[in-house]
């Protein structure tokens, strides 16, 4: 995978992850705390740290591309 392929799916988690805090803020505000806000929370925060994780590997590598 290239670089830039590796930057745009790091975007896209970090896109993902905020549609979903938008789905579970949207589902309190209308019923509470259900099964689905949860489960909306659950997979917000497995995509932003994985998105965190690939951001960091993504800039040790660019550090390490660096001409000394």
């Amino acid at each position: 995978m290239s670089k830039n392929g590796f930057f745009i799916q790091i975007i896209f988690n970090y896109i993902l992850a905020a549609v979903f805090i938008w789905f579970a803020v949207d589902f309190v505000s209308t019923s509470g705390w259900g099964f689905f806000t949860i489960l909306c929370v659950l997979i917000a925060t497995n995509d932003f740290v994985r998105a965190t994780k690939m951001l960091q590997i993504y800039l040790q590598i660019s550090k390490s591309n660096k001409p000394k």
